[in-house]
């Protein structure tokens, strides 16, 4: 049985392990850029306690199956200047041994319904433009509101958002194919 629960300090390697693997995917060959396990995991292990001393909020679930991490979402306040009150998804990334089976689904349902408890209102989507998953955030109602580069090369990065109920209520509609 699938269990989406917080993310333990722990459990921050298992989780960069699945960033590592769908790096190649969300990049498309677009950046020479090697994905940095270590690197990866220090920053994001940092992002993960600092979020006190940053006036922020940040969430970071898992989808386990008993002890096996399967997918991950990272979530915080957004910045001010992409919304004001409301949120980002840092990061969402799912095993692709175990796609889908709704675990983005659940995971951002999770993340949402805590927000929407902080009256959040917005939610933001960085993502890479050659992504596959730029249409898994459309379906979810999500438009692209800017386009902007990152990385070395460049690489066009599209930035969703959505209106948090909204987004929650097209989740609603196609979650209940995907029982945990």
């Amino acid at each position: 049985m699938i269990k989406i629960r917080s993310l333990l300090p722990d459990e921050m390697m298992k989780a960069i392990e699945i960033k590592g693997i769908c790096w190649p995917e969300e990049i498309q060959g677009k950046s020479k850029i090697q994905f940095d396990r270590e690197k990866e995991y220090q920053f994001w292990s940092k992002w993960m306690i600092s979020s006190i001393e940053n006036n922020d909020d940040r969430q970071l679930y898992g989808a386990f199956d008993q002890d096996t991490l399967l997918a991950v979402i990272f979530a915080s306040f957004a910045e001010v200047e992409d919304s004001e009150n409301g949120i980002e998804i840092n990061g969402l990334w799912v095993d692709p041994k175990h796609r889908n089976k709704g675990l983005s689904l659940h995971l951002l349902k999770k993340i949402i319904e805590y927000y929407l408890d902080l009256n959040k209102n917005e939610i933001i989507i960085f993502n890479f433009h050659y992504s596959s998953s730029n249409s898994f955030y459309k379906k979810l109602g999500a438009s692209i509101i800017k386009q902007t580069h990152q990385l070395e090369e460049k690489v066009p990065i599209d930035v969703f958002s959505c209106d948090l109920q909204d987004m929650l209520n097209n989740i609603n509609q196609r979650i209940n194919k995907y029982p945990l």
